[in-house]
C-alpha cells in the first residue's frame, strides 16, 4: 500500500484534499438548490459541515486560509470589474453617501450596546460598530448570474462596499494606533502618507499600465487573463503594505481595469468562469469551516450572537429603507440592497481577529462573531436569490425606444489580423438582451480558384466560431459565392434580415473619386441597413474616449437613434467617455435625441459654430487613444453633404494612429424575424470516441482518432492530418482551456462526421495555453454546401460546456460515458 495514503482525520494527502473540495463545490449547489436554498449559501454549509467542528474531514490550515484569502481578493476583484463605471461615476455621491449609511446606523447602535449593555470600553464599542458596520458582497455572484449588475440599486450597493470597509478598517487602524507605541503625529502622518501614495499611484500608473499592455503585446487570452491576476494581488499587497486592507486593494484594481476589460467579451467571460468554478467557492468553504459547532450550546455565546446579528440586520434594514424611499427604488430592489449589504465577513473578521489580538474582546465575543458571520452570510444570499428575481423581471419590462430592438448583425471578414477586433465590436454593439446570433460572412469572387477562396474564407470562420464560444455570444456563419463581392455581401444581408453590417477598412481607397474603395461603396449602394466601416489597428478596449461627429440633420433621418444606440453600447462595454461634436444650431436637437437613447451615459456636447469646424477641432482635441466615429449619409438622404464622401479619407491621412469608424445609418425600418436554424445533422457517435490515459503527438492521436472509421481509406490519413494541420496553422486551435477544435471540408469522406478524442494527462499543442484532454475533429464531405460544414463547426464548438463538462469527460471510462455527457442538454 502506498505509505504517503493516509486515511486518518483531518485528511493531509494534498490530492485528497482537493478532490474533497471540488465533490463539495461541484454537489452541494445542486443538492441545495434543489431544496430552494441558494448554492452559496450551500456551499458555506459544507464547509461548516467537512471542517474540524463537525466532521473534521478538513483543517483549516494555511492552505485553505490561502485559497480563501484567493477566493475574497478574487471576489472583490470580480466585484470591481463589473460595476457599471459610467453608472457609477454618476452615482458617485449617492454610493459614498448609502455607504455611510450603510455604515453608521449599525455601528452607532453597535457602540451604544457596547458601552450600556455589554459593559465595553469606548475603544471596544468603537470596535464593534466596525465589525458590524461593514459587508462583503457575498452575493455578487448571484447578482451577476442574474444579469442585474448594471441595476442602480446594485451599483449603489457595490460602490457602498468600498466605503463601509474603509470606514470599518479605517477605525481599526485608529484603534490600534493608540495601543503600545504606535500613537503619536509620526504615526498617523505616515499612516496618511503612505496610503495617499498608494492611492495616487494606483490611479496614475494602472490604467495607463493596462493600456501599455493590450495595445503593445500580442498576446492570447490567456496571456490577457494572467497579466490582470498579476495586477490583482500585486495591488491587493501593495494596499496591505500601505495600511489598507488587501481586500480594498483587490476592489480599486478591479475598478481601474474595468475599462479595458469588455463585458461581453472574451476575457470577462474567462474572468467570471475561473472565479465562479472555482476561486470563489473555496472562499465560502474557507468561511463555513470557521464555524465551531461547540460553541453553539454556550448560551453566552448565543446571547451575544443574537445580540450582533441584530445589530446588522437592524442597522443594514434602516439604511436600506431611508435610500428606497430618498431613491425611489422598488420593494424587490430594496430587498437587493438589503441582501446584498448584510452578509458579514472580511473586513468583519479582520477587525475582530485583531481587537481580540489587541485584549478589546474576548473568546465569547469572537465566537458570537462567528456565529453572526454565518447567520448574515445565509440570510443575504438567500435574499438577493429571492428578490433579485423580480428585479430582474422589472428590468426586463422597462420600456424600450425603437431603436432599442434587438440587432441582426453581420459581420464580413476579409483579413485574419482584423477579425477577431470586427467580432468583438459585434460583440459589444449587440443587445445583452438579444437572443438574435451574429452572422460572420465571408465571400469568395466567383472564378478558377473559388475553393482556395472558400477555404481561407472557413479557416477565418471556423476561428470567429471558436472566438464567439470563447464569449460565449451565438454566431451563424456564413459563407458565399457571387461574382461580385459587394453584391454577395448585399445578398446574405437580405437573406438574413440583417439590421447591421460590421465591416473593416484599411484606410486606402482605389481613386479619388470613391470613399472607401470599390467594394464598401457598391455596398452602401445595394442596402438600406445600418453600416459600421471600421479602421481598427489597436485593441477597441484601449479606447479613453468615444468622440461622435454629428453633421447638420443627421438627428432628423429615421435611423439616427439605432446608430446612436450601437455607439452607446459599445462605449459602455469599453467604458469611456463619451464627446459629441455638431453643429451649434443642431445642437439642441441632437442632445435631446441622445439623452433619450440608452444606455444613460455621461456625454460632453461641443457645438461648433459651423460643419467646416471639425478638421480644425480635430487638429487641436483628437487624441491617439480616442475612438473617432462619424455619423455619415448616403448620396441623396437628408444629412448628405459632398463634404461628407471626402471626410473618411481625410482623417485617415490625417490622423492614421485613431482607431476610425465611419457610421451610415439605417434608411429602411424592419421588421425582425427571429431566425429558424435548420436541425442540423446528427454528429456524434459512439464508434468515433477515443479514450487515451496519457498524450501521444497530435498527429499519433489524430491517427488513433481516425482508424475507428473505416469509411476513411488508410492511404488517406496522412493526407487528411496535413489538411487538419494547416487549416488551424494561423489561429489557435483552442476553444476553451483544455478543449481543442479541428476541421476539414475535404473530399476523403462522403458523410459529416465528428471523432471525439479524450486525453486523461493532456496532450501539449502548439499556439494553445493550456494541455489539451479533449479533442475535437469535424469532417464534412465536399459536397456538403459550406454553411452546413460552417453549422457544424458552431454546434460542435458548443458540445463542451466550461468547467463541470471538462472534468467529466477526463473521468470518463467508457465512450458511451463521453458520448452521455455530450449530449446532455
Amino acid at each position: 500500500m502506498n505509505e504517503s495514503l493516509n486515511f486518518s482525520l483531518p485528511f493531509s494527502n494534498p490530492v485528497m484534499i482537493f478532490a474533497l473540495v471540488m465533490i463539495v463545490i461541484l454537489v452541494a449547489p445542486i443538492v441545495f438548490k434543489r431544496i430552494k436554498i441558494p448554492g452559496l449559501v450551500g456551499i458555506i454549509l459544507s464547509g461548516m459541515v467537512i471542517g474540524p467542528s463537525v466532521l473534521n474531514l478538513l483543517e483549516r490550515d494555511s492552505t485553505i486560509e490561502l485559497l480563501g484569502t484567493v477566493g475574497l481578493l478574487y471576489l472583490m476583484f470580480m466585484a470591481g470589474l463589473s460595476i457599471d463605471l459610467n453608472r457609477f461615476e454618476k452615482l458617485r455621491n449617492q454610493s459614498i453617501g448609502f455607504g455611510i449609511l450603510s455604515y453608521s446606523f449599525p455601528a452607532l447602535g453597535a457602540y451604544f450596546a457596547g458601552v450600556n449593555l455589554f459593559n465595553y470600553s469606548v475603544e471596544s464599542s468603537l470596535l464593534l460598530g466596525a465589525i458590524v458596520g461593514s459587508h462583503t458582497l457575498l452575493a455578487y455572484p448571484i447578482v451577476e448570474r442574474l444579469g442585474i449588475t448594471k441595476n442602480t440599486a446594485v451599483t449603489m450597493s457595490m460602490g457602498g462596499t468600498l466605503v463601509t470597509d474603509a470606514l470599518s478598517l479605517g477605525i481599526l487602524a485608529i484603534i490600534a494606533g493608540t495601543v503600545g507605541d504606535a500613537q503619536g503625529p509620526g504615526y498617523w502622518t505616515l499612516f496618511g502618507t503612505s496610503i495617499a501614495i498608494f492611492l495616487v499611484a494606483a490611479v496614475l500608473i494602472l490604467p495607463r499600465l493596462g493600456r501599455w499592455f493590450f495595445r503593445n503585446l500580442k498576446h492570447e487570452t490567456d496571456v490577457d487573463f494572467v497579466f490582470l491576476m498579476a495586477v490583482l494581488f500585486a495591488t491587493a499587497f501593495l494596499a496591505e503594505l500601505a495600511g489598507l486592507a488587501s481586500i480594498i486593494g483587490a476592489f480599486i484594481a478591479g475598478l481601474l481595469m474595468n475599462r479595458l476589460v469588455p463585458g461581453n467579451g472574451t476575457l470577462m467571460s474567462r474572468i467570471q468562469f475561473v472565479g465562479n468554478a472555482l476561486f470563489i467557492p473555496f472562499f465560502l468553504i474557507s468561511v463555513g469551516m470557521l464555524v465551531d459547532v461547540e460553541v453553539l450550546a454556550s448560551v453566552d455565546v448565543w446571547i451575544y450572537a443574537i445580540a450582533f446579528t441584530t445589530l446588522v440586520f437592524v442597522g443594514k434594514a434602516i439604511g436600506s429603507l431611508i435610500v428606497r424611499l430618498l431613491k425611489g427604488f422598488s420593494n424587490a430592489e430594496g430587498l437587493v440592497i438589503f441582501g446584498l449589504t448584510t452578509p458579514q465577513s472580511a473586513a468583519t473578521l479582520a477587525v475582530t481577529l485583531l481587537g481580540y489580538d489587541l485584549g478589546f474582546f474576548d473568546q465569547t465575543a469572537v465566537n458570537a462573531v462567528v456565529i453572526m458571520i454565518l447567520i448574515t452570510c445565509l440570510v443575504g444570499p438567500w435574499l438577493v436569490e429571492k428578490f433579485g428575481r423580480e428585479v430582474a423581471l422589472q428590468e426586463e419590462k422597462k420600456p424600450y425606444e425603437p431603436s432599442q430592438t434587438p440587432q441582426r448583425i453581420i459581420v464580413p471578414l476579409a483579413n485574419p489580423e482584423t477579425s477577431d477586433a470586427l467580432m468583438d465590436i459585434a460583440f459589444m454593439i449587440r443587445d445583452e438582451n438579444s437572443e438574435e446570433p451574429i452572422f460572420p460572412l465571408t465571400v469568395a469572387h466567383d472564378g478558377k480558384d473559388v475553393d482556395a477562396q472558400v477555404a481561407r474564407g472557413e479557416k477565418m470562420l471556423s476561428h470567429a466560431v471558436v472566438h464567439a464560444a470563447a464569449a460565449e455570444i451565438p454566431v451563424n456563419p456564413v459563407t458565399a459565392i457571387d461574382l461580385n463581392i459587394a453584391q454577395g455581401i448585399a445578398r446574405s444581408v437580405n437573406e438574413k434580415l440583417a439590421s447591421t453590417v460590421v465591416i473593416g477598412w484599411n484606410g486606402a481607397t482605389s481613386t479619388k473619386q470613391r470613399i472607401f474603395g470599390s467594394i464598401l461603396d457598391q455596398l452602401l449602394q445595394k442596402i438600406d441597413e445600418m453600416v459600421m466601416v471600421c479602421k481598427i489597428h489597436k485593441p477597441i478596449n484601449t479606447v479613453e474616449r468615444v468622440v461622435i461627429a454629428i453633421p447638420p440633420y443627421a438627428s432628423l433621418e429615421s435611423g439616427f437613434n439605432g446608430a446612436i444606440r450601437s455607439i452607446k453600447l459599445m462605449a459602455d462595454q469599453i467604458g469611456s467617455s463619451v464627446t459629441v461634436l455638431a453643429p451649434k444650431e443642431r445642437m439642441k436637437n441632437v442632445e435631446r435625441r441622445i439623452k433619450r437613447v440608452k444606455p444613460e451615459l455621461e456625454t460632453q456636447f461641443i457645438s461648433m459654430e459651423s460643419w467646416m469646424e471639425l478638421p480644425g477641432w480635430m487638429d487641436a482635441s483628437i487624441e491617439e487613444d480616442d475612438l473617432f466615429v462619424l455619423l455619415s449619409a448616403r448620396e441623396g438622404s437628408l444629412s448628405w453633404r459632398p463634404g461628407l464622401d471626402r471626410l473618411p479619407r481625410v482623417v485617415a491621412q490625417r490622423f492614421p494612429k485613431i482607431c476610425f469608424i465611419t457610421v451610415y445609418p439605417s434608411e429602411v425600418e424592419h421588421q425582425v424575424k427571429k431566425f429558424e436554424e435548420g436541425s442540423g445533422l446528427k454528429l456524434l457517435n459512439q464508434d468515433r470516441i477515443v479514450i487515451s490515459e496519457t498524450g501521444d503527438s497530435l498527429e499519433d492521436k489524430f491517427i488513433k482518432m481516425l482508424s475507428r472509421d473505416d469509411t476513411i481509406p488508410r492511404e488517406k490519413v496522412e493526407q487528411l492530418i496535413g489538411r487538419l494541420l494547416k487549416n488551424s496553422s494561423d489561429y489557435s486551435p483552442e476553444m476553451m482551456s483544455g478543449v481543442v477544435v479541428y476541421d476539414a471540408h475535404t473530399s476523403i469522406v462522403e458523410e459529416q462526421m465528428l471523432f471525439v478524442g479524450i486525453v486523461k494527462e493532456g496532450l501539449q499543442i502548439p499556439k494553445t495555453a493550456n494541455k489539451a484532454h479533449v479533442v475535437l475533429m469535424l469532417l464534412s464531405p465536399k459536397e456538403l454546401p459550406v454553411r452546413e460544414h460552417l453549422k457544424g463547426v458552431n454546434t460542435v464548438a458548443r458540445l463542451v460546456r466550461p468547467g463541470e463538462s471538462i472534468e467529466q469527460l477526463k473521468a470518463a471510462q467508457k465512450p458511451e460515458n463521453v458520448f452521455s455527457i455530450l449530449m446532455k442538454p
